[in-house]
């Protein structure tokens, strides 16, 4: 029952992040008109508090979890952990829906060639494995 709240926490953070991508994929902003900004400040406001929901879910999880084992941290280092993960993953979940944003513009990017890039972008972890350049 202790772990109630950081699951829905991290439940909630991945559902920021999916509508994240969602959005990015769905609309790609083109100019700097008022719907465009608001599409990408949505996209960015979700993305950066999923990913902080997400992963300070996790790292408070995980830290109470070694706490249990008998292996203790000062506050600091739980906070830390979370708070440099929390900045890596969103720059480069940006830099990625960046990329993906991109590619439907590129007449020679087809999705199906990799059907399951736009499923693990909804993953914050797996955003740092995707590569940097297009797939042809």
């Amino acid at each position: 029952m202790e772990y109630v709240y950081p699951i829905f926490g991290f439940l909630a953070g991945m559902a920021l992040v999916a509508t994240s991508v969602f959005a990015a994929v769905v609309y790609t902003p083109t100019t700097s008109s008022p719907v465009d900004s608001a599409v990408t400040a949505f996209t960015g406001i979700t993305l950066q508090l999923g990913d902080c929901l997400a992963v300070s879910s996790a790292t408070a999880v995980v830290f109470d979890l070694l706490d249990g084992f008998g292996v203790r941290f000062s506050l600091l280092v739980p906070f830390a952990v979370g708070y440099a993960l929390t900045h890596v993953i969103a720059y480069y979940s940006s830099l990625r829906i960046t990329d993906v944003q991109r590619q439907p513009l590129d007449p020679e990017f087809d999705i199906r060639e990799n059907p399951l890039q736009l499923a693990t972008l909804s993953i914050p972890g797996a955003l740092l494995l995707l590569p940097a350049g297009r797939r042809r």
